[in-house]
């Protein structure tokens, strides 16, 4: 036996820049196997033959190729076989890239919702409440609309069942949760009350079976922190009264709350941010 040809699992180890375990694992395998073995010790010596399958098993490794793929491919040594499954490779790389970009634009929007929050939390120290008049475009929004309780643990549970619905149904979140109000504020009942709960999605403006569109136009807001119950509520929408009253508004539809920051982001309610939104026109004058 030319000895001069052949390496110990130990130069192998170093030779391939793997660990001794990791080649016993491959010969355990049968992935690659030492193919010579001397009569007298019975020591195992691996070839450079031998040697070139481990680098070829370690350049499929690094194209995430699965030990049974690289298997299967060293066993079938063809090359429409060996293009097949780069191909099959190509497309599941085409879908991670797909997936991760995702999640970059996911995490972008999230920084983008946490530097305008830094930027309120200055005027917070010095008002109770930002009210604002703001024009929304239209939204489209998954939603779930019953006569239920009102409260956090309830808001919890239907979000969570709505979120469901949204990935059963392929649809994309894009957006503040919200809820709207279908009975007057002022006099709403917390344990039985008419109350919609909203997720936007990403659509192409037309509504389906699970979706509707949230009309746009002008709003007045009442930027605030804390948990929404109903004392908030009538609390915040009686200073949108006021202020309707003052500059000539009148209310045109359901009022509605933004959750811009809500359990979900954080764990204390005094850190929570809401928006209550009422629809509003400018009343006309003679």
């Amino acid at each position: 036996m030319r000895k001069d040809q052949l390496y110990s699992i130990g130069q192998a180890s170093k030779i391939c820049n793997l660990s001794i375990q990791t080649l016993r694992f491959y010969d355990k395998i049968g992935l690659v196997n030492p193919s010579e073995t001397d009569k007298f010790t019975g020591y195992r010596y691996y070839s450079n033959h031998d040697l070139l399958h481990v680098k070829i098993v370690q350049g499929l490794k690094s194209l995430n190729f699965k030990l049974e793929e690289i298997s299967h491919t060293l066993k079938s040594n063809k090359l429409n076989s060996m293009m097949e499954m780069m191909e099959a490779k190509h497309a599941e790389a085409l879908q991670e890239i797909r997936r991760l970009e995702q999640i970059t634009t996911a995490i972008e929007q999230r920084m983008a919702q946490v530097n305008y929050l830094q930027a309120l939390s200055d005027e917070f120290k010095e008002l109770d409440v930002l009210i604002e008049l703001k024009n929304y475009p239209d939204r489209c929004v998954a939603f779930d609309r019953r006569r239920d309780a009102v409260g956090m643990e309830r808001s919890v549970t239907r979000f969570t069942e709505l979120f469901h619905k949204i990935e059963m149904n392929g649809l994309t979140p894009h957006g503040y949760t919200m809820s709207v109000y279908h009975e007057n504020i002022m006099t709403f009942e917390q344990h039985d009350c008419d109350i919609e709960v909203c997720i936007p999605v990403e659509s192409g403006g037309a509504e389906s079976a699970s979706t509707r569109i949230i009309e746009g136009g002008e709003f007045i807001t009442a930027l605030y922190c804390g948990i929404p119950n109903r004392e908030s509520c009538k609390r915040i929408y009686g200073k949108l009264l006021e202020w309707m009253s003052t500059n000539g508004y009148d209310e045109i539809g359901p009022s509605m709350e933004q959750y811009l920051v809500d359990m979900t982001q954080m764990g204390k309610p005094e850190d929570f941010i809401v928006e209550l939104q009422v629809p509003v026109t400018k009343r006309l004058t003679l």
